[in-house]
């Protein structure tokens, strides 16, 4: 018998432009006005946070119980002349990912959702449109996709996995929320 185990992927610093109607689709989505330009905040979750301070290391004083200060990607959107979104500028390398390495994914994930959510920040705005969206099951795993493909093949997938909170020894059902981009 082999062993093996399990490795978290690297994070990286990339930047990454979807075109076209995947643009505006996942824009919308987000709940950024697509008639312009827009610009929103994403807050990670921490293991992602994690991953991050592992590669800047950009503290005074070193840590080393895995709570890294807490990051965001910045998502853009412009409308003209071609719908087009930027991400930036945290990723994770799934290629980096053990056992089951992706070359030329890459992802980033949501800090927890409660499963009633209350805030309005862009991640709850965006589980409260894919819960209304067909193709939602409360039962699957993940509990929604959905895929685009940019106008030059880039794709990227919005998943929504059911997720527990255990913050101060009280378990919550909630969410994660996930975007994935393959590059071509």
């Amino acid at each position: 018998m082999t062993a093996s185990g399990a490795r978290f992927p690297n994070a990286v610093e990339k930047t990454f432009v979807v075109t076209g109607g995947a643009a505006a689709s996942l824009a919308t989505l987000l709940g950024m006005s697509t008639s312009g330009s827009s610009s929103v905040s994403l807050p990670l979750d921490k293991g992602v946070a994690w991953a991050v301070y592992l590669l800047k290391q950009d503290t005074k004083t070193p840590i080393y119980n895995g709570d890294g200060p807490p990051r965001w990607n910045r998502v853009t959107f412009s409308a003209s002349p071609l719908p087009t979104l930027t991400l930036a500028p945290y990723w994770l390398d799934l290629a980096t990912a053990l056992p089951n390495a992706r070359p030329g994914y890459y992802s980033f994930s949501s800090p927890f959702v409660a499963k009633d959510p209350k805030a309005q920040d862009p991640w709850t705005q965006m589980l409260k449109l894919l819960k209304k969206e067909p193709g939602w099951d409360s039962k699957g795993f993940p509990q929604f996709q959905r895929c685009f493909a940019s106008t030059d093949k880039t794709g990227i997938c919005v998943a929504v996995y059911a997720n527990k909170d255990y913050t101060d020894n009280v378990e919550r059902d909630g969410y994660m929320e996930t975007i994935t981009i393959h590059t071509s």
